[in-house]
């Protein structure tokens, strides 16, 4: 049997000669023309194309059918978790007028009258009530917020 030659491999192994010597530079290549040396390498690199068969087109389409799939569920996901930032603005805006105003009520108006005549034990204990009313109306409106303005962003 006569040696093969590199144009006889590169047809053997069905690929270009020009492909083959650029095989030939990789680190590991069989350094002869030897045709079970050269199948063994390509196969442990993976190199060559893979011809697209009627099976693997199919499986690709599942795949990329899949992938799609997968991120408009994300996206739908996602779409349902954002809050558009004009209505934060306005739930900011609207939450600090409100503070504003209850401060003034609670501070300014009722104080006085609320601690008038008490000693400093009474005062704190006034105090006190005073916070838990005005962290009670903000709760309150938090929850408003989170029950008329946030589903309606995710309508728009």
């Amino acid at each position: 049997m006569e040696p093969l030659t590199w144009k006889t491999l590169a047809k053997d192994l069905e690929v270009s000669h020009q492909g083959l010597h650029l095989w030939r530079q990789l680190e590991g290549a069989p350094e002869t023309a030897d045709l079970e040396a050269w199948q063994a390498f390509k196969a442990e690199r993976g190199l060559g194309r893979v011809r697209a068969t009627g099976e693997l087109n199919t499986l690709k389409a599942d795949l990329l059918r899949e992938q799609i799939r997968h991120v408009r569920a994300k996206n739908q996901r996602e779409e349902g978790e954002v809050i558009q930032s004009y209505v934060v603005d306005e739930m900011l805006a609207t939450l600090a007028q409100k503070l504003d105003l209850l401060l003034r009520l609670k501070l300014e108006v009722e104080l006085g009258a609320r601690v008038m005549g008490k000693n400093a034990a009474e005062i704190n204990v006034e105090g006190a009530l005073i916070v838990d009313e005005i962290r009670e109306v903000i709760n309150s409106n938090i929850a408003t917020f989170e029950t008329t303005l946030v589903p309606l962003t995710r309508t728009a």
